[in-house]
């Protein structure tokens, strides 16, 4: 008897055992199987919608050209006696640049002034004569006649004087000189460049499609490989009214302050016209937008998950690019982790690391 009784209770408590095991074992799963069913939250980091200025430009090539440039050439044939200026120099606009031999061009001047004496003084001793009746109008009006030939010789005679001394007819930077003091100059011989550089001129060309936003007095900026870390800014100033049909596009001209003459002729330069300016624009990183196969979107942080909003790309900056439409300037921007995302899906904000200076 006591036997019996005493594997009804090893039966009895092994049983309990075995329930026991059972319902932990039955817990674990269900435990296990929502965990498992239960999405886990995607890190991600977040960024604020940035609003700024965005231009909208029109990017062209062009080639500086000078202000104004001459080839300054005697007007007559003479002998070099004096150089006003120094290769490379600047010079000022009525300063003297060379001077020719004035011996010759003297004595025609005294001659044609002695001859314009005399002229005078026969026309006034004849128009004496014929008021009292003595001479005849005949006489005087061959006297007459040959006064003004003597003033006009005088005239010529000066005219040459004054041609003998070449001056700047404006304000520049003088060239390489091909002649020297002594040397003898025939009339039309190129004997130095003046340039003037400051402001200097460039033109380029810019597609018809953009003809009703660009206008005179627009500012460019302008960049040159020769000067690569200094910007350039002007305006411009023409416009040329026909339209070139070979590419379809504007011929304009702007003018770019140079009052260090650093810019040259002839250079390569970039430029941008702004046509169009639009304040508190709403910028987000590039890294934000995400391609959808139909167009652009961004996923937006609201309430610990991700929202998905398509959104319209505007102009695209260094590292950033402008939306048009889609967003709001409150919204909160997740700029990593998209790639893991789905529309609605958990999120876990990460802070970002704070950058501290090494000494």
């Amino acid at each position: 008897m006591k036997r019996f009784v005493l594997l009804v209770i090893v039966a009895a408590l092994a049983g309990g055992g075995y329930y026991a095991y059972r319902n932990q074992r039955s817990a674990g799963q269900t435990a296990q199987a929502s965990a498992v069913s239960a999405p886990r939250a995607v890190p991600v980091e977040v960024a604020d919608v940035e609003l700024m200025t965005v231009n909208e430009e029109v990017e062209a090539l062009g080639t500086l050209a000078a202000d104004e440039s001459v080839i300054i050439a005697p007007e007559i044939a003479g002998r070099v006696v004096a150089l006003g200026f120094k290769e490379g120099e600047r010079v000022k606009v009525g300063q003297d640049l060379v001077k020719l031999d004035t011996a010759i061009l003297d004595a025609e001047l005294k001659q044609a002034l002695a001859d314009l004496g005399l002229a005078r003084d026969t026309s006034e001793r004849l128009r004496a004569l014929v008021q009292r009746g003595s001479g005849t109008q005949v006489a005087l009006d061959e006297a007459t006649a040959k006064l003004a030939s003597s003033e006009a010789r005088v005239q010529l005679a000066k005219a040459k004087l004054a041609q003998s001394t070449i001056v700047a007819p404006f304000s520049g930077v003088v060239g390489l000189r091909a002649v020297g003091v002594g040397d003898f100059v025939s009339v039309g011989k190129p004997l130095i460049t003046l340039t003037n550089v400051d402001p200097i001129k460039i033109d380029f060309r810019v597609p018809e499609l953009y003809m009703s936003r660009i206008k005179v007095g627009q500012p460019v900026q302008m960049r040159v490989d020769a000067v690569p870390d200094r910007p350039f800014t002007g305006k411009i100033f023409a416009i040329d009214p026909v339209v070139d049909i070979n590419g379809r596009a504007m011929r304009l001209r702007a003018s770019i302050p140079n009052p260090d003459l650093i810019l040259k002729p002839g250079l390569f330069a970039r430029l941008a016209i702004t046509v169009d300016q639009r304040q508190n624009a709403m910028v987000v990183p590039e890294m934000a937008v995400v391609p959808d196969g139909i167009g652009k979107m961004v996923y937006v942080a609201e309430n610990g998950k991700a929202k998905r909003v398509p959104v319209e790309l505007g102009k695209r900056l260094p590292g950033k690019v402008e939306i048009v439409s889609g967003l709001t300037p409150k919204m909160k921007i997740i700029t990593a982790g998209q790639m893991r995302l789905r529309d609605g899906s958990p999120i876990a904000v990460k802070d970002k690391p704070v950058q501290t200076s090494q000494l």
